[in-house]
């Protein structure tokens, strides 16, 4: 018997995955392979809301446990899939720069913040009123990560590829069972198929469309990762990442043209250089009302457990998110109340 069967191969699946095997424990992902946001995240971790210029909710702690799991997971696999990379955000005008300088000393920002206003030349972007440079900043390859991730459990027999069946799941005060597997607990990271999960279905998830451009800029030698009203992200050769959109009202699986024009606007507001789109792509992303994760187990099948709701910031959010489900289910350990989904109990009364 395992001590935990994981349904998902997104970025919580595979960085809860990636916890729970560092700490001793057995597991198995039940994966059908199918794309969700994840294979869409540009995989960017930066620990500022660059919009208002604020910190992410625990970012210092979440960039800390972030590292630790990808040093663990480069030792296990001898590859690295973080590049570091510094985040300049443009400024849009002088105003924006006084307000970056002001707050870059506050207590709570100056580990993030550069506090010099930084004026730097990049032949076809037009940045007259400069740029602020986060500290601690990087991108994952998210489809590397979850590419990896899934052959290095398959490797160890832990994988198994399908599509979830909940009628076959069946549980008891100390184990669950699904066809052949039985375990301990078992955790759903199932992304925006939570609509489908009679366990927690009730959760108040949100979708949140998002598109990215891939895009390629012959001659463009690009050190940073751009944020303005969209970012622009170097990839690999001449290929770069514009993204993203954030759409809660249109859910239609598929890429759009509004999209599209969203993003190519607002990158030729800064980008003076011609360009090419390579690839348009979508997700639909697992969201919620206050932007904190579902983390918690069923109110009567406390076995049965909810990984999901990482939103937009999964990759910074779900290796810390990860060890305070593993501390709970098997330390007994109380789960920070910000993700804890008894905070909707009364809401469920």
């Amino acid at each position: 018997m395992k001590d935990v069967i994981i349904v998902g191969s997104g970025i919580a699946a595979c960085s809860l995955a990636w916890q729970l095997y560092q700490q001793g424990k057995s597991l198995t992902l039940i994966s059908d392979r199918k794309k969700g946001s994840s294979s869409v995240a540009a995989g960017v971790y930066n620990p500022m809301v660059l919009k208002r210029f604020t910190a992410v909710w625990n970012a210092g702690v979440q960039l800390e446990v972030l590292n630790n799991m990808f040093d663990y997971v480069l030792e296990n696999t001898d590859v690295d899939v973080r590049t570091p990379i510094t985040v300049a955000r443009r400024f849009h005008d002088e105003k924006e720069s006084l307000t970056w300088i002001k707050k870059s000393v506050r207590e709570d920002l100056k580990m993030f913040m550069n506090s010099t206003v930084q004026k730097i030349d990049i032949n076809g972007i037009e940045a007259s009123s400069g740029y602020g440079l986060v500290n601690g900043t990087g991108w994952v390859d998210t489809i590397k990560f979850m590419s990896l991730t899934l052959s290095f459990f398959e490797s160890l027999d832990s994988v198994s590829l399908e599509t979830f069946d909940y009628s076959c799941l069946e549980t008891a005060h100390d184990s669950v069972s699904y066809k052949s597997l039985s375990a301990a607990h078992i955790i759903f990271a199932d992304g925006y198929r939570i609509l489908d999960n009679p366990y927690f279905n009730h959760l108040p998830i949100q979708g949140n469309k998002g598109e990215v451009l891939l895009i390629k800029i012959p001659g463009l030698e690009l050190d940073y990762i751009l944020k303005s009203s969209v970012f622009l992200m170097p990839y690999k050769d001449d290929l770069f990442w514009v993204g993203a959109t954030y759409d809660r009202d249109d859910l239609v699986d598929v890429a759009t043209l509004a999209g599209k024009e969203f993003l190519t606007t607002r990158l030729e507001r800064f980008m003076k250089l011609p360009y090419d789109i390579v690839e348009h792509k979508h997700g639909i992303r697992p969201t919620t009302i206050d932007r904190r994760p579902f983390v918690g187990h069923h109110s009567i099948d406390e076995n049965v457990w909810v990984f999901n709701g990482m939103g937009s910031r999964a990759v910074l959010i779900a290796p810390w998110a990860s060890l305070q489900l593993i501390g709970r289910m098997f330390n007994n350990q109380s789960l920070h109340k910000e993700i804890d989904i008894k905070r909707f109990e009364k809401v469920n009364l």
